[in-house]
C-alpha cells in the first residue's frame, strides 16, 4: 500500500513539473505573453482571475471588437476595442471601453510600434500563476520533498521485501586450535612409573 501511494506522488510530481515547463516552453516559443486579470470589467467574457495570453501586433491588424492589452495609468488593462479613429499624424487612435463598464475610457490610445492583441482567455488559471508567482520557491520545495520521499519509500520497501524473502546465511565460526603444554621431565617420570607398575604386576603374576 506505501509503496503505491509513493508510486503515485511520485508520477504526479513529475507529472505537473512536465505540464509546467511544457506549458512555458510553447507560449515563448509562440512568442506570447501571458497577464493575470485582476479586475471585472470584462466580466462576462473575461472573469476575475483568467489568465490572457496576449500577442503583440501591428495597430494596423487590430479591428473592432478585438479585445488588446495596454498600459493604462501605469497598469496594465485588457479592454474592447469599440472603435478606431485616424489622428492628424495620420496614425491610429483606438477607443476602449470594458464589457461591464458603462461609458468608454477617458482617453483614445494610440501605439507607436506593436499592442498586444488578447488570443485566448484561460478561466481561474491566473489564481494558479499569481499563487506560484509568489509562492513559487515554496511550490517548487514541496514538489521536490514530496518526489524525494516517494522515490525513498520505495526503495526502502524494495530493500526491505528483498530482504524477507532472501533467507539469511548460516556463518560457522572458526575453530581456534587449543595449546597443551607438556612438561618433559614429569612425562618421564610418568612414564617410569608405568614400567615399575608393569613389572610388579608381571612379578606377582608369575
Amino acid at each position: 500500500m506505501a509503496k503505491n501511494f509513493g508510486n503515485i506522488l511520485s508520477t504526479i510530481a513529475f507529472a505537473v513539473l512536465f505540464l509546467l515547463c511544457l506549458a512555458f516552453v510553447a507560449v515563448r516559443v509562440s512568442g506570447l505573453s501571458t497577464f493575470v486579470v485582476t479586475g471585472g470589467s470584462m466580466e462576462p467574457s473575461i472573469h476575475i482571475g483568467s489568465l490572457v495570453l496576449v500577442q503583440p501586433v501591428s495597430p494596423s491588424e487590430v479591428q473592432v471588437g478585438d479585445v488588446i492589452t495596454f498600459q493604462h495609468y501605469d497598469q496594465m488593462t485588457t479592454h474592447r476595442v469599440t472603435s478606431i479613429s485616424t489622428t492628424s499624424l495620420g496614425g491610429l487612435a483606438f477607443t476602449t471601453k470594458g464589457d461591464a463598464n458603462v461609458i468608454a475610457d477617458p482617453d483614445d490610445k494610440t501605439f507607436a510600434a506593436q499592442v498586444g492583441i488578447v488570443r485566448a482567455g484561460v478561466p481561474v488559471a491566473g489564481y494558479v500563476v499569481a499563487s506560484v508567482q509568489a509562492y513559487w520557491r515554496l511550490l517548487l520545495t514541496l514538489i521536490a520533498a514530496i518526489t524525494f520521499f516517494g522515490c525513498a519509500s520505495v526503495l526502502v520497501l524494495r530493500k526491505e521485501s528483498s530482504a524477507a524473502a532472501t533467507p539469511k546465511p548460516v556463518t560457522l565460526g572458526r575453530l581456534q586450535p587449543v595449546r597443551i603444554a607438556v612438561d618433559p621431565d614429569e612425562a618421564w617420570r610418568a612414564h617410569i612409573a608405568w614400567l615399575e607398575s608393569s613389572r610388579r604386576r608381571a612379578a606377582m603374576a608369575a
